[in-house]
């Protein structure tokens, strides 16, 4: 029992990492993927021949912005809603590797069957109807400068009905919200050029109705300055990485703003 979206966005980050590792050894490599029952679980395992994460980095690699040009471009953020997401599911994601060996990367997923195995009776299935009933006339528009970040939160909220447009950048965003009447604005804080601020102040100038549906997201350290600006703003903030049920939470926060 498990989310195919956001899973199937936690298996392309993780096989795209391994490809950028590979490619930077400049030589052709190769991904393994296998599957195996463990227990009361499944184990899904990715397995490359890239140079390998050094031993000091196994430690950080599902921190928030930890990256380094040894692992490659996008891991770190990316690594960090992969854990997010899989520890939601009730499962654990782990790294292996050792200098110049390749890398591995372990997800274990328990089997929510097993409750009927043992005479209880299955939870009902979610409604797929009344969910993606929930977001329909509502269009929502993501501010990040991260991709992986861009793909799970469109994956979340157009699953539930919502019409999601992405911006990856303040300027952009600014464009799009003068050409369309937006529901909720969903922005990153620390971003290249305009920042989560600035494109709030902008927006509070240009369209003060929507300003109050503003959602932030950071997965940096709020600092004093951040915080005070949060609080007299009466602002949301989600920290990266979060769970779905915050993230769901603050949404709905959000959108029942006047």
């Amino acid at each position: 029992m498990l989310d195919g979206h956001q899973m199937q966005q936690v298996f392309l980050n993780i096989i795209n990492n391994a490809r950028q590792a590979i490619e930077a050894k400049g030589k052709k490599g190769r991904v393994i993927i296998r599957t195996e029952n463990i227990g009361q679980g499944i184990r899904i395992v990715f397995q490359d021949d890239g140079p390998g994460i050094p031993q000091e980095y196994l430690c950080k690699l599902f921190d928030p912005f930890f990256r380094t040009k040894e692992i490659g471009e996008g891991t770190g953020l990316g690594l960090s809603l992969c854990y997010g997401v899989v520890t939601e599911h009730g499962g654990t994601i782990q790294a292996r590797s050792k200098t110049g060996q390749g890398a591995e990367f372990v997800i274990d997923i328990p089997i929510m069957a097993a409750i009927a195995d043992k005479g209880q009776a299955p939870l009902p299935p979610a409604n797929p109807v009344s969910n993606f009933k929930k977001g329909l006339g509502k269009k929502v528009l993501v501010i990040d400068d991260e991709e992986p970040i861009l793909e799970m939160v469109r994956s979340e909220l157009t699953q539930h009905g919502y019409q999601v447009d992405v911006a990856q950048d303040g300027e952009a965003a600014l464009r799009r919200l003068n050409e369309t009447n937006y529901d909720l604005a969903l922005c990153d804080w620390k971003m290249p050029g305009l920042n989560g601020a600035d494109v709030y102040e902008r927006l509070r100038i240009s369209n003060p109705l929507l300003s109050e549906r503003v959602v932030f997201i950071t997965g940096d350290i709020i600092n004093g300055r951040v915080e005070k600006f949060l609080k007299d703003r009466r602002k949301a903030c989600l920290p990266k990485p979060f769970s779905l049920a915050d993230f769901r939470a603050a949404i709905e926060q959000a959108l029942s703003a006047p």
